[in-house]
């Protein structure tokens, strides 16, 4: 009877299997198993077994840099950066420069980060340059990647860049990477830049035909249902105004990480759960506040914020953020 990956660490612990054999098995399942989600848990549990040889480092690498399922993808490098830090390094820079998958690209930046040595810091510069060969965020709408290439040909031209943190680098990419992911899936994608740290200060992710006409393709309006449509939004953490005016969102729970928050204009959508009041209370600098259209203001009211926020409940004010 094959084994599962819980069942071989279970063995393991309680002595039926050496070391060994537990490892092969599991190395096994990683090579030869047609179940991603079996292929997954052997990495975990190989991840608590924590042996290192170069046979591991070689299948795990292997899968970085070649398998098709982008969690497997991540779950390597996760794998390589927690037991071969020294070694990582070779590996990423292959794979950051072949990754097509926003979320893998992520988790790359993001080690690179964690890494902090030189090397790792030569790399992130030199993805950031690429920003600028970028033409388009996306190419179908042609929507072009003027401001992130003014941006950077602005610090590179100057000492600004020596001065960036691993950090601050690869939150300048991630931003990138997330605004032309979001660029590439909704029709309607507005951002400007903070020009001293060229992250996302502000994004307007609202639909402007506000009352659709008859015939209206689909395809022209953003649609969003949900703030999990909106991948990598909680990544935009210097993000201080944001515009999802006219969708259809029901629930704000997932932009509680958006601390910077100055501007949230969410007026026509479809909260009506009293449950977001406590999520919108929770903006730490907040000022203002637009909810107009939504049922949720028939149990709410301005005094339930604090008072040099500006709510706005009853009256849809047409306005671009100043």
């Amino acid at each position: 009877m094959n084994l599962t990956p819980q069942k071989i660490y279970e063995k393991l612990n309680n002595n039926d299997l050496d070391k060994k054999s537990s490892i092969d098995l599991l190395l096994s399942i990683i090579e030869n198993s047609d179940e991603d989600q079996s292929r997954l848990e052997s990495i975990e549990v190989l991840n608590k077994i924590r042996v290192k040889d170069e046979k591991i480092f070689k299948i795990i690498e292997n899968l970085l840099v070649s398998d098709s399922n982008p969690e497997l993808r991540n779950s390597a490098l996760n794998y390589l950066f927690l037991n071969y830090q020294e070694r990582v390094l070779p590996p990423i820079k292959w794979a950051v420069k072949h990754e097509t998958s926003y979320k893998c690209l992520v988790a790359l930046i993001k080690t690179l980060a964690m890494v902090e040595n030189t090397e790792s810091k030569k790399i992130l510069i030199e993805e950031l340059k690429k920003i600028r060969k970028v033409k388009y965020l996306s190419i179908e709408r042609r929507y072009e990647n003027k401001k992130f290439k003014k941006g950077i040909k602005r610090i590179l031209k100057t000492s600004y860049l020596e001065s960036f943190s691993h950090s601050h680098i690869s939150e300048i990419i991630i931003n990138f990477l997330t605004v032309k992911h979001l660029s590439e899936k909704l029709p309607n994608v507005y951002f400007e830049l903070n020009p001293k740290n060229l992250l996302v200060e502000e994004l307007d992710l609202s639909d402007y035909l506000e009352y659709e006409v008859k015939g209206t393709p689909w395809g022209w309006k953003n649609n969003i249902s949900s703030i999990f449509e909106i991948k990598g939004l909680n990544l935009l953490r210097n993000l201080k105004k944001l515009d999802l005016s006219n969708n259809q969102i029901e629930d704000i729970k997932e932009l509680k990480d958006l601390k910077s928050l100055t501007h949230l204009i969410i007026s026509n959508n479809k909260l009506k759960d009293l449950k977001n009041l406590s999520f919108l209370q929770s903006f730490p600098y907040l000022e203002y506040l637009d909810l107009c259209g939504n049922k949720i203001v028939n149990y709410i009211k301005p005094t339930d914020f604090k008072p040099e926020i500006k709510v706005v409940l009853k009256r849809y004010l047409v306005e671009r953020f100043e």
